[in-house]
């Protein structure tokens, strides 16, 4: 669950919503910018399926009663997660083997940046090792240009992730001050394209309604919907987070994308 704080209510977006707008992203991403490709369609199917391990977890949040807030993706149990990571990874792979292997590394990534120290995790990563080694041999991915085409389809991935979240944790139209720690000075992962010549992708909000990315990335502007509820912290004294969640409204927030 992504969850953002407001005074008396929180921000709840179930993970694999916001893994859906990241593939929205991946399917705009303008042709000419993105690598030639025979496994462009799996990398857009992976970026769309990313978060797809985390589909019934949002079912139904629950509460950290330590500090009195929702579990989000930053802080849930690490040996639930990643028993979830690895459900979804499964789902993919049935359908793609080449997105599983793609989804496995960004994970891999993120893990480490987390720099987590658990069993679960040691048997985890080794586990996902194991399945990325069987990928690549039972794909052929073991010469330069095929690992290229990997590396770059995973920043593609990373960048999407980033938007789409970038959207979910901010305040629709903050101000740079006020904006999330993590990309206001931009988008990291934009200095390998080749297109931003080094520098990031730069994100400013308009209004409420509009975000401008500069340079620009995609084919044109886009529209983007965000589904989130809006959960009193109230009823959630009351009633309990699950069912506070399941009996607070999904709102719609529609965003523009776009280069001015």
């Amino acid at each position: 669950m992504i969850c953002r704080e407001l005074k008396e209510a929180w921000v709840m977006i179930e993970q694999h919503q916001h893994g859906l707008i990241a593939g929205k992203f991946a399917n705009a991403f303008n042709s000419k910018l993105f690598l030639e490709s025979k496994r462009k369609d799996e990398a857009i199917y992976a970026i769309y399926e990313h978060d797809r391990g985390w589909i019934d977890l949002d079912d139904t949040p629950f509460l950290n009663t330590s500090e009195g807030t929702p579990y989000t993706f930053m802080d849930f149990p690490i040996a639930v997660k990643l028993a979830f990571y690895s459900k979804g990874l499964e789902e993919v792979q049935a359908e793609s083997p080449y997105a599983a292997l793609l989804c496995s590394l960004h994970f891999e990534r993120l893990l480490i940046q987390a720099d987590i120290e658990h069993p679960a995790f040691t048997k985890y990563m080794e586990q996902e090792r194991l399945r990325r080694d069987h990928i690549q041999k039972q794909l052929g991915i073991t010469d330069p240009a095929s690992e290229e085409e990997l590396i770059f389809h995973s920043w593609v991935l990373q960048f999407c992730d980033d938007l789409s979240l970038y959207l979910c944790l901010n305040e629709p139209g903050s101000d740079k001050e006020h904006e999330h720690p993590w990309w206001r000075d931009g988008f990291t992962i934009s200095e390998n394209f080749d297109f931003t010549s080094g520098g990031m992708i730069q994100a400013n909000w308009v209004d409420r309604n509009k975000v401008k990315l500069t340079p620009f990335p995609f084919e044109s502007s886009l529209s983007i919907e965000l589904g989130y509820r809006y959960v009193s912290k109230s009823d959630i004294q009351k009633l309990g987070l699950s069912d506070a969640y399941m009996q607070s409204e999904e709102i719609r927030h529609r965003f523009e994308i776009t280069a001015s």
